[in-house]
C-alpha cells in the first residue's frame, strides 16, 4: 500500500511538471528571440509595421487597419492622413484616414452601427482573423452558419494561428507581438482559389526550403547598399536620414544606433543597407545573418574562374580556399581583367548561400552566389 501511494504521488508530481514543462515551452515558443526577430524583420522590411517598440501593448482599431492596408495589393496608394471625412470619429485629418477607408471599402474592417469606427478602441482576435482572412479572399458568403466559427476554423486550417497561443479566445484582445506574427503567417499563406504564396505575389519574396519567408528578398527590393561603414565613420557620414529616427538591426537582430558603433570598435567595419521611406537600418558583420542567406565575410582571393568561351569574362572566385559563384555583373567586372581585384587581394564580401555548411575540402563546388565586393582597406 505505501509503495502505490507513493507511485501514485509521484506520477502525480510527474504529470504537474510535464504540464508545467508544455506551458512553459508554449510561452517559449510564442516568444524565442531569434525567430520573432525574423517574423518582425520580414514585416519591417515589407514597411507592414514600422517600429518594434511595446510588442506587449494592445493593438487598436486604427492601427490594425494600418497593418491590413499595408499589407494589402493596395500598399503602395495608401498614406497617413486622407482627403475626407470616413466616420463621425474619423475625420480627414485623422493620421489613420486613408488607411480606415481602404479596410471599410474592400471588407478588411467594418465600423460601427451607430456611424462611427471606434480608431482608438482595442481590437478584439476576431477583428485580427477577419482581416486576415479577407486579405486572402474570403468573404461573409464563404462562412455558412455562424461567421466567427466558420471563420475561426478557416483561420486555423490555414495555419494562421502559428505561434499564437491555441487557448485564445476570438473576444479577447490583440498584442502587437501576436498582430505581427498574424501578418506573418498571413503573407506565408495562399490566397483564396491560388497555389501562389501571398507574400511572393504581393511583396515580390521568396520562401526558404523550410517555408519561412526569405528576408533578404526583401532586402534587395526595398534597401539600399550595400555600403561599408569605417571605423572612424558615423552613421551621420552614411545616411541619408537622421540616424536617431532609424530603427537597426545587426545581422537580422534588433539594435540600436549604440550596436552598430561598437560593432565598427570590435572589426573595424560593418556592411550597411538601409530603406528610406520606412528608415530600417540593417547591418550586417563577419558572419552569417539571422535568416541564414545573407553572409558578410573577408578573406584572400586565390584564384579566379573563367568560361571555356569567354576567357575575358569570369564566373566564380575562390577565397580562403572555398568557391563562389559571381552572381552579376559588377562582382564580374570586379574580378575582371580590367576590374580593381586580382589574386592575393584582401576583400570584404557578401554572398548568398547555396549550401548548409562551408567545406573547404569541397573547394570545387560553390558554396555561395557571390553579389557583393570591397577591396579590404580599412582606414583607422
Amino acid at each position: 500500500m505505501i509503495i502505490k501511494k507513493y507511485l501514485k504521488i509521484t506520477l502525480s508530481v510527474i504529470l504537474i511538471m510535464v504540464n508545467l514543462f508544455c506551458q512553459t515551452s508554449a510561452i517559449f515558443a510564442l516568444t524565442t528571440t531569434a525567430g520573432q526577430e525574423m517574423r518582425t524583420q520580414v514585416l519591417f522590411l515589407a514597411d507592414v509595421i514600422q517600429d518594434d517598440g511595446n510588442m506587449a501593448s494592445l493593438v487598436t482599431r486604427a492601427q490594425l487597419a494600418k497593418m491590413l492596408a499595408k499589407a494589402s495589393e493596395y500598399k503602395d496608394s495608401v498614406f497617413d492622413g486622407g482627403t475626407t471625412s470616413v466616420f463621425q470619429d474619423v475625420t480627414k485629418n485623422h493620421p489613420y484616414a486613408s488607411y480606415i477607408k481602404l479596410c471599410t471599402e474592400k471588407g478588411y474592417m467594418s465600423g460601427f452601427l451607430n456611424g462611427t469606427f471606434g480608431p482608438d478602441k482595442a481590437i478584439t482576435y476576431s477583428d485580427l482573423i477577419r482581416g486576415a482572412l479577407a486579405l486572402l479572399g474570403y468573404e461573409n458568403a464563404d462562412f455558412a452558419g455562424d461567421q466567427i466559427i466558420g471563420r475561426y476554423k478557416m483561420f486555423t486550417s490555414l495555419e494562421l494561428d502559428e505561434n499564437i497561443d491555441n487557448a485564445k479566445d476570438v473576444s479577447s484582445n490583440v498584442t502587437k507581438l501576436e498582430a505581427v506574427n498574424v501578418i506573418y503567417n498571413l503573407l506565408k499563406a495562399k490566397k483564396k482559389n491560388s497555389s501562389n504564396v501571398y507574400g511572393t505575389t504581393v511583396f515580390k519574396m521568396t520562401v526558404n526550403s523550410d517555408g519561412e519567408l526569405n528576408a533578404s528578398g526583401l532586402l534587395k527590393v526595398n534597401m539600399q547598399g550595400p555600403f561599408i561603414m569605417k571605423k572612424g565613420q558615423t552613421l551621420y557620414d552614411v545616411l541619408p536620414f537622421a540616424p536617431e529616427s532609424a530603427n537597426y538591426f545587426v545581422n537580422g537582430v534588433a539594435a540600436t544606433f549604440t550596436t552598430i558603433q561598437r560593432e565598427l570598435m570590435d572589426t573595424g567595419y560593418v556592411v550597411l543597407y538601409y530603406n528610406v521611406a520606412t528608415r530600417t537600418v540593417y547591418a550586417y558583420r563577419q558572419g552569417a545573418s539571422l535568416d541564414s542567406t545573407v553572409v558578410v565575410a573577408n578573406g584572400y582571393v586565390n584564384h579566379i574562374y573563367y568560361n571555356a568561351s569567354d576567357a575575358l569574362t569570369p564566373n566564380s572566385v575562390q577565397i580562403d580556399m572555398a568557391r563562389y559563384t559571381l552572381a552579376n555583373s559588377d562582382v564580374k567586372f570586379a574580378f575582371s581583367y580590367a576590374g580593381t581585384v586580382g589574386i592575393g587581394s584582401r576583400v570584404i564580401f557578401i554572398y548568398e548561400t547555396t549550401k548548409d555548411t562551408e567545406s573547404l575540402d569541397d573547394d570545387a563546388a560553390s558554396v555561395g552566389n557571390l553579389t557583393s565586393v570591397f577591396l579590404y582597406d580599412i582606414q583607422y
